[in-house]
């Protein structure tokens, strides 16, 4: 039986890496995450990417859509404990640039979403 964490988890991260994927929803994303960090007190203006930067971002969040597309077609309980592993890297780098203070703070909670879909998961595939 396929729990629904593992479905809600992948159509979590559907919605959010398809918006990095398309090169024109994600400088929108990107701006929107800037504005709402300065909305809530921040102070780093959104920054002018480079075409390079913009690619590897659309790259990205394609395989991010693969991946969410995989686990929402194949709700397994193997791929849900390699996404707990993924996740657990990705909050780690979040983490990591965000100590260097050179991001909006406002990442810290992409970095609770990400550990708390790992412990969702891991909680619904234990065994």
């Amino acid at each position: 039986m396929t729990s629904p964490v593992i479905r809600l988890c992948a159509g979590f991260d559907l919605v959010v890496t398809g918006l990095l994927a398309l090169p024109f929803t994600a400088p929108v994303f990107v701006s929107t995450l800037y504005a709402l960090d300065r909305a809530l007190g921040g102070t780093h203006p959104t920054p002018e990417l480079p075409s390079l930067a913009w690619f590897f971002t659309n790259l990205a969040g394609a395989l991010g859509v693969l991946w969410a597309l995989v686990r929402l077609l194949r709700p397994e309980p193997w791929l849900a404990r390699a996404d707990v592993l993924g996740r657990c890297g990705v909050a780690a780098l979040l983490a990591w640039t965000l100590a260097a203070g050179e991001v909006p703070g406002l990442l810290w909670a992409f970095v609770a979403t990400e550990l708390l879909g790992a412990a969702a998961q891991a909680w619904a595939t234990r065994r």
